[in-house]
């Protein structure tokens, strides 16, 4: 993934952003079992990276109202907004709401971040798990959404989004994410061969959460639309010498196929 700095080294909000995500993957989601190191790592790049992400919205607006007194920008010495404050300003001048439940999961994760930072604390795994698998859900929908900015497209092309997948927290929660989304559009969606979420786009023929993509082909027995991986073609020969051999093909679900090996009453004649 591509992080934008200049030649001199400086990042924007952006570049910050996305810096601070791929070091987070590096630590975290390469391991189905992260040790608790990793998870205190995570906690601190994820509220960073979503820090970054609403400022960067509030500054799109104006870039005053990163500064909590907007009358000290563009000061680089005085305090800027807090998670809480970019949340509530974006509310109010934007009318850009926050669902209630991604919003007590972030009030969560601030607090499991001001334990880590200004105290001594003990690492649940399973909260800590559930958390950044979910603020990283809140994360790629959030740069979506509301700053067209698609990082999922970007982390599809690298190994990341593949660790990303085998992390259950981030599936269950980016997978209802994504199947909200595709509803309220009005789009209609199956099930993942490959994924298993319901969130393969018919009319773009992909999967919108690992971006599989793959045909729909009709079996020839039942007539049913099947996936291409669950479809066999098969050559078949009929007839005999007197009256001449013929060769017909066709193509055959699994379901199908495994009904016709089972029962000796289901000749080939009878497929059609």
């Amino acid at each position: 993934m591509n992080i934008g700095k200049d030649k001199n080294g400086k990042f924007d909000l952006i570049a910050n952003a996305k810096d601070s995500l791929n070091h987070m993957l590096e630590h975290f989601a390469k391991s189905s079992e992260p040790s608790s190191s990793d998870l205190k790592r995570s906690i601190l790049d994820v509220i960073h990276v979503i820090e970054l992400i609403l400022k960067e919205r509030l500054r799109r607006v104006h870039p005053a109202l990163i500064w909590e007194n907007v009358d000290h920008y563009p000061s680089k010495t005085a305090r800027t907004v807090t998670i809480e404050r970019a949340i509530e300003r974006l509310r109010r001048i934007e009318r850009l709401r926050i669902p209630d439940a991604q919003r007590k999961t972030l009030s969560l994760c601030i607090k499991i971040r001001n334990e880590i930072m200004h105290f001594e604390f003990r690492m649940d795994t399973k909260v800590a798990r559930a958390v950044t698998g979910r603020m990283l859900s809140f994360i790629f929908s959030f740069a979506k959404t509301h700053l067209n900015l698609d990082w999922e497209n970007e982390f599809k092309s690298d190994q990341k989004w593949n660790y990303l997948l085998n992390m259950r927290e981030f599936w269950e929660a980016h997978s209802k994410e994504l199947e909200n989304k595709l509803s309220q559009e009005g789009i209609s969606v199956l099930e993942c061969p490959s994924c298993r979420a319901r969130t393969y786009n018919i009319f773009e023929s992909k999967c919108e959460l690992c971006g599989h993509s793959e045909e729909r082909i009709k079996c020839d027995i039942c007539g049913e639309q099947k996936w291409e991986s669950e479809v066999e073609s098969r050559d078949e020969v009929d007839g005999d010498i007197d009256s001449g051999l013929f060769h017909f093909s066709y193509r055959i679900c699994q379901d199908c196929l495994e009904r016709k090996i089972e029962s000796d009453a289901y000749p080939y004649e009878d497929l059609f």
